[in-house]
C-alpha cells in the first residue's frame, strides 16, 4: 500500500505569492512587525513555526494561543478579501485535481494533505480552486509547528483512517524545507515546479506518470 502526502502551496495551489502577500500583511496588522517574506530564513517553515520565531526574537510575552489566533484570523480575512477583489488569481497546479481523483480510485493508494499552513487557510484556499478535502486525511501546521512533525501525524492519520501499512510514503512538495524533512523521514519526495532541485521532478501533476516508473510504484 502507497501514501502519497501532498503538500499545498506551490503543489497544489498555485498560491505562493498570494499566501506570502496575506501573510506578511496579516502579521503587520497584528503584531506591527514588517517581514519581507522570505519563508527559508525561518527554522520551521510552517504558519505557526513562523509567528513563534517571530515571537521569539521580538520578545512578544503575549499569550502564544491568542496571537496565533489573532494572526490566523486576520490572514484568513486578508485572504478573502484578495480572492473577492481577484476571483481568478488563484488556481490549482496543473491536473492536481484530476491526480487526486484518480490516486483516490486506485486501490493500492491512499491521499494525505500534510501542509505547512494553517488548517483554516489550507482549506479555504483548496475550496477556491475546487479541491474537495472532505475524504482525505489533512494534517497541518493547526496540529504541529514543524514539517516533520506534520508528516509524520499525518502518515498515523492515515494508517488509523486505512487500517492499512504502508510499504511506500511518498511526499510531493515544492520547496526545499519539504525535501529535507522526507529526508529525516526517510520518504521518498517528488518535488513538483522548479522551486527546488531533485532526481524525481515534475512540473505539474499532468507529468505524474513519468516519475512513478522511477519510484517503481
Amino acid at each position: 500500500m502507497n501514501l502519497f502526502l501532498l503538500d499545498i502551496d506551490g503543489t497544489l495551489v498555485d498560491s505562493d505569492e498570494i499566501d506570502q502577500h496575506c501573510l506578511t500583511l496579516a502579521i503587520e496588522d497584528v503584531l506591527g512587525i514588517s517581514t519581507d517574506g522570505n519563508w527559508s530564513q525561518y527554522q520551521k517553515v510552517t504558519d505557526s513555526g513562523i509567528i513563534d520565531e517571530i515571537l521569539l526574537k521580538n520578545n512578544i510575552s503575549e499569550s502564544r494561543s491568542i496571537i496565533h489566533r489573532k494572526v490566523e484570523a486576520r490572514y484568513l480575512e486578508r485572504i478573502r478579501e484578495y480572492l473577492n477583489n481577484n476571483p481568478s488569481e488563484m488556481h490549482e497546479i496543473k491536473g492536481a485535481k484530476k491526480f487526486i481523483d484518480q490516486m483516490q480510485d486506485r486501490e493500492d493508494t491512499h491521499i494525505a494533505i500534510a501542509t505547512g499552513a494553517w488548517e483554516s487557510a489550507a482549506k479555504l484556499k483548496l475550496q477556491a480552486v475546487g479541491i474537495d478535502t472532505s475524504n482525505i486525511t489533512f494534517t497541518s501546521s493547526s496540529d504541529a509547528t514543524s514539517r516533520t512533525e506534520i508528516m509524520a501525524l499525518a502518515a498515523f492519520r492515515a494508517k488509523q483512517d486505512t487500517g492499512e501499512t504502508f510499504d511506500r510514503r511518498v511526499f510531493f512538495g515544492d520547496g526545499e524545507w519539504n525535501k529535507n524533512a522526507t529526508q529525516e523521514l526517510g520518504y521518498d519526495f517528488v518535488a513538483v515546479g522548479t522551486g527546488v532541485k531533485h532526481h524525481t521532478q515534475i512540473p505539474n501533476f499532468t507529468h505524474y506518470q513519468s516519475v512513478f516508473s522511477q519510484l517503481s510504484l
